[in-house]
C-alpha cells in the first residue's frame, strides 16, 4: 500500500509438509518487508528478510534400493537448519537532470546447522566405539556479512552522441566460525543411525572473506539502433583461515586474490522485429575459505564439509561470447535466440576420496568449457497463449587429469584418467519447457506445461565410462488452474508429475553397504552401484489465496 510518498510490503510464507519420501519432514517460515519513501529527486528503500527454517532430505538411493522403493532412505536422519536476518537500505538521488547518485549498505546474519548419517569404509566387523560401521556428522556455521556500494551515473553526450557513464565501487565483509563434531554409530534394521557415545569435535576454525571492487560502465550511443558498451571491474579479493582448537596450525593462512575483468558489448536494433547483440565478458572467482582448507588429496575433508591444511587453490577465470537475437515477428509472437561459449581457466571440482563418498578434496582440474544455444518463442491466440523454450548445452572438459573414483567400473587402482571433450557430471545437454495457458472466461484459466530434460552422466563418472551409463533422461507434465471470485479471492489447484512418472534427476557412483536381507547393514557383500536422487512422484495441490491489499484500498483524494 501507498500514502503519499510512502510505502509498504509485507508478504510471509509458512510451510509444514511431511515430504513423500521417508524421513523427509520440512518447516519453513519466511517474512520479507519493505518500507519506501520517494520524492521527485529522491528514494529510498528499507527492506528486512527473515528466515527459519528445518529441511529434511534423504540422500540419492542405490538403484536396488529404489528398485524396492522410491520413498525409501539410504541412511538417516538427515536434516539442515537455518536462520536469516537481511536488512538491507537501497538510497538514489538525482543531482541534476543528468546526473544520479546511487547506492546501498547491507547487514546479513546466517546460521546453520547441519547433520549428517554416514556409512563407514573401514568398518572390520570389531566391536563399537573403536570400529563402527555408522557415524554421525553434525556441523555449524555462523556466519555475518556486510558492505555496500556508492555509484555516480552520468546520463551526458559525449562527442554528440548519447552516453550514458556509470562508476562506482563495492566492500562486502564477511565472519564466519564454523565447527564440525562426529560420533560413531550403529545401524537399526532400517538404516537409521544411533550414536553409542559423544561427539568429538573435529574442526572449530574461523575464516573471513573481504572483497573490493572498482567498476565502470559505459554505454555510448552511435545511432539510434547501435549502442557500444564497455566495462570492466577491478576486483581484490583476500581470504583467511584461523584454527581455534590450537592443533593444526597448519590451517593458518592468508589468500588474496587480484584481477582486472574487461567487457565489451554492441547491440544493433534495426527494427522491433530485429535486436541483435554481441557480447565478451571476463569474470573471476575467487575459492571459498572451504575450498581453500578442503584441498589436500592426503588429507580429505569429511561431507558436508570440514577444514584441514591444504595446498592453496588458484582463482577460476571464465571468458564468455554471446551472440544473440530477440524480437516481435507480430503483435502476438516474439522470440529469443542465442549461442554462447563460455571458458574456465583453472575450474575447482570436489573429488571424491572414499568409497562411501563421505569425504574428498577440491582441486583445479584444468580448463572446462560450457558452449551451447537458447531458443524461446511466446504466440498468443485469442484465448490461448503458448511458450517454448529449448537449450543445448555442451558441457566439458579441456584438460586431462587423474581423478580418484573407486567406484567407477573402469578404474585403475581407484584412479580413472579423464581427458578432453569428457563430460561434465550433472548437466544434461538439452532441455525443453512449453507450456499452455487457455482463459475459458476472464476469471477462469487452466495451463499445462511440459519439461524434459536428456541424460546426465553420474558424478564419478567424469570419464563418461563407468558400466552404468549415464542417468536416463526424463519428460514430466504438470497442470494448474485458477478461479478468480472476486479481486481479491482466488481458489487455484495444481497436479505435478499428472503420469506419475518414475525418473531420477541427479546421479553419483557410491559403495552400497545395505545389500543383507531386507536392505540390512553387510559390508561383506558390499560393492559399487549408481545412487539417483528420485524425482516427486505425482502430487495434487487445491489452495485459496486472498489479497487484503486489493479489499482494503481506497481512492486517495487526488483521486477524486
Amino acid at each position: 500500500s501507498s500514502k503519499g510518498p510512502w510505502d509498504f510490503f509485507v508478504t510471509g510464507n509458512y510451510l509444514d509438509e511431511n515430504g513423500w519420501r521417508d524421513h523427509s519432514p520440512s518447516r519453513l517460515q519466511q517474512l520479507f518487508g519493505k518500507i519506501g519513501y520517494q520524492t521527485s529527486d529522491f528514494d529510498a528503500d528499507l527492506s528486512y528478510n527473515y528466515a527459519d527454517n528445518i529441511l529434511h532430505g534423504t540422500q540419492a538411493s542405490p538403484l536396488s534400493l529404489l528398485d524396492a522403493g522410491r520413498q525409501l532412505a539410504y541412511t538417516y536422519p538427515d536434516f539442515t537448519t537455518n536462520r536469516l536476518d537481511f536488512v538491507n537500505l537501497r538510497l538514489s538521488k538525482v543531482l541534476t537532470k543528468d546526473q544520479i547518485l546511487t547506492g546501498n549498505v547491507y547487514y546479513r546474519k546466517l546460521q546453520v546447522f547441519n547433520f549428517n548419517s554416514n556409512t563407514s569404509d573401514n568398518f572390520t566387523g570389531g566391536a563399537c566405539p573403536s570400529d563402527c560401521p555408522a557415524s554421525n556428522v553434525e556441523s555449524a556455521t555462523d556466519q555475518s556479512t556486510y558492505g555496500g556500494t556508492v555509484q555516480f551515473s552520468l546520463l551526458r553526450p559525449l562527442g554528440g552522441f548519447d552516453n550514458k557513464l556509470t562508476v562506482g565501487t563495492s566492500y562486502d565483509h564477511g565472519d564466519t566460525r564454523f565447527t564440525q563434531s562426529s560420533q560413531d554409530a550403529v545401524f537399526t534394521s532400517d538404516r537409521n543411525t544411533i550414536g553409542v557415545d559423544g561427539f568429538s569435535v573435529i574442526t572449530d576454525v574461523e575464516g573471513t572473506n573481504t572483497y573490493t571492487g572498482l567498476y565502470f560502465t559505459d554505454t555510448l550511443s552511435i545511432n539510434e539502433i547501435t549502442h557500444l558498451t564497455l566495462s570492466g571491474r577491478y576486483n581484490h579479493a583476500s581470504v583467511s583461515v584461523r584454527d581455534e582448537t590450537g592443533s593444526t596450525p597448519a590451517l593458518n593462512g592468508d589468500s588474496v586474490f587480484v584481477r582486472f575483468n574487461p567487457a565489451v558489448g554492441l547491440n544493433y536494433n534495426p527494427s522491433k522485429a530485429l535486436n541483435t547483440y554481441i557480447t565478451y565478458n571476463e569474470g573471476m572467482r575467487a575459492p571459498t575459505p572451504m575450498e581453500l582448507t578442503c584441498a589436500n588429496p592426503a588429507a580429505p575433508c569429511t561431507l558436508p564439509n570440514a577444514f584441514l591444511s591444504d595446498p592453496p587453490l588458484k582463482p577460476v577465470v571464465s571468458r564468455t561470447w554471446e551472440l544473440g537475437t530477440r524480437g516481435m515477428l507480430a503483435p502476438k509472437t516474439s522470440y529469443s535466440a542465442s549461442i554462447f561459449r563460455t571458458d574456465l581457466r583453472d575450474d575447482i571440482q570436489f573429488i571424491t576420496a572414499s568409497a562411501s563418498n563421505t569425504a574428498g578434496f577440491f582441486q583445479n582440474v584444468g580448463n572446462t568449457r560450457r558452449q551451447g544455444l537458447e531458443l524461446g518463442i511466446q504466440q498468443g491466440f485469442d484465448k490461448l497463449a503458448v511458450r517454448a523454450a529449448y537449450s543445448y548445452i555442451d558441457a566439458t572438459y579441456q584438460s586431462a587429469f587423474t581423478e580418484n573414483s573407486p567406484n567407477n567400473s573402469s578404474a585403475d587402482a581407484g584412479n580413472i584418467q579423464v581427458s578432453p571433450g569428457d563430460r561434465i557430471p550433472g548437466i544434461p545437454r538439452h532441455n525443453f519447457k512449453v507450456r499452455a495457458d487457455y482463459a475459458f472466461r476472464p476469471t477462469l484459466s487452466a495451463g499445462v506445461n511440459l519439461v524434459y530434460a536428456s541424460s546426465q552422466f553420474a558424478r564419478g563418472d567424469e570419464n563418461n565410462k563407468d558400466v552404468n551409463g549415464a542417468v536416463p533422461g526424463y519428460t514430466v507434465v504438470n497442470l494448474d488452474g485458477r478461479w478468480n471470485v472476486t479481486d481479491q479471492l482466488q481458489f487455484f489447484a495444481k497436479i505435478t508429475n499428472l503420469f506419475n512418472r518414475n525418473y531420477e534427476t541427479f546421479g553419483i557412483l557410491g559403495q552400497n553397504f545395505f545389500r543383507g536381507p531386507g536392505f540390512t547393514y553387510d559390508p561383506a557383500s558390499a560393492g559399487p552401484e549408481q545412487f539417483r536422487s528420485p524425482g516427486a512422484p505425482r502430487g495434487i495441490w487445491v489452495g485459496v489465496r486472498y489479497d487484503f491489499q486489493k479489499a482494503t484500498a481506497r481512492p486517495s483524494s487526488d483521486d477524486n
